[in-house]
């Protein structure tokens, strides 16, 4: 028994010594290197150097600015002495100029102006026979005829100003409109001529070439005769036109902030924006307004996109 527990302590004893044997021999942490701290070195000179560039910079900007102030100021020296008589002027001063008249006339010391010529020409009669016969003497007619090659022109039309007060003479008086042929008989343009009535004469608005392409070169104006127009205020409205009445050719200023203009459904479409395109105003047996237009429709007054402002 008691050489059984000796070999037992032995063992225990060699175990103990292979246990430290191990730990004295396990592996062991690498060296721990030393990296010596580097350094940098700047020379002095560097410096030096920098600062006196920044320097040479600084005083060249300096001169600039000193250059271009004197630059302005004796630009503005010279500028004050000629515009108060101190020295003679580089260029020729005309009308507008400082101290110099705004025109050849109506200023002091200057003859009045002439009054501005707007072309009136006097009519003696509202007939169209009368009317013609004066358009057809008038300066412009006849200044115009060599260029555009009419030779004639057909019975003018008188579009009335439907109750407009603009202040314009061109909506506030009445207007005539002339087709005018050429030497094969084909309308080649159209007259248009502001008539004042009161003062019974005439002055030139406008004219329009008319192509040989034109559906219109076959036509002479009105586009759509009055018999037209009243044809259609039955159809639509089941209405003749008033006893002791007739259908008048209207135009009036147009509205251009009218609701409908550009609506794809309200669309205006049937004219009576100028005298050249004019509607037929019909009173109807019922004893109201009615207008047909270029589409053929027919409308009551409420539907005219008239300008605000207006009747």
């Amino acid at each position: 028994m008691s050489h059984v527990r000796k070999t037992a302590r032995g063992k225990r004893s060699g175990g103990t010594y292979r246990r430290e044997i191990a730990r004295s021999h396990g592996p062991s942490k690498p060296p721990k290197l030393y990296i010596p701290e580097q350094v940098g070195f700047q020379s002095p000179n560097w410096g030096s150097a920098s600062a006196f560039a920044i320097s040479c910079g600084l005083g060249l900007a300096v001169a600039v600015v000193l250059g271009l102030a004197l630059m302005v100021f004796i630009g503005h020296g010279g500028n004050v002495a000629s515009a108060s008589g101190g020295g003679p002027s580089s260029g020729s001063a005309g009308y507008g100029s400082l101290n110099h008249p705004k025109g050849p006339c109506g200023n002091a010391g200057q003859a009045p102006c002439a009054a501005v010529d707007p072309g009136w020409f006097p009519v003696t009669s509202a007939s169209p026979t009368v009317i013609g016969a004066a358009i057809a003497n008038s300066r412009n007619f006849a200044s115009m005829q060599g260029q555009f090659g009419y030779v004639g022109l057909d019975v003018p039309a008188l579009v009335h100003s439907y109750s407009a007060y603009t202040g314009s003479s061109y909506y506030d008086d009445d207007h005539w409109v002339v087709t005018v042929r050429d030497a094969s008989g084909m309308r080649c343009g159209i007259f248009d001529f502001v008539y004042d009535r009161a003062h019974q004469r005439m002055r030139f608005s406008s004219y329009g070439v008319i192509t040989s392409l034109d559906p219109h070169a076959r036509m002479a104006f009105p586009y759509t005769p009055s018999p037209v127009a009243v044809t259609k205020l039955e159809d639509q409205r089941r209405l003749g036109m008033k006893t002791g009445t007739q259908a008048e050719l209207i135009f009036f200023p147009i509205d251009p902030s009218f609701p409908g203009l550009t609506s794809p459904v309200h669309k205006w479409t049937s004219g009576g924006e100028s005298a050249l395109n004019p509607l037929w105003h019909i009173v109807g047996s019922d004893g109201h307004d009615y207008f047909v237009g270029a589409d053929l429709n027919v409308h009551g007054q409420k539907d005219l996109p008239i300008a605000k402002g207006q009747p």
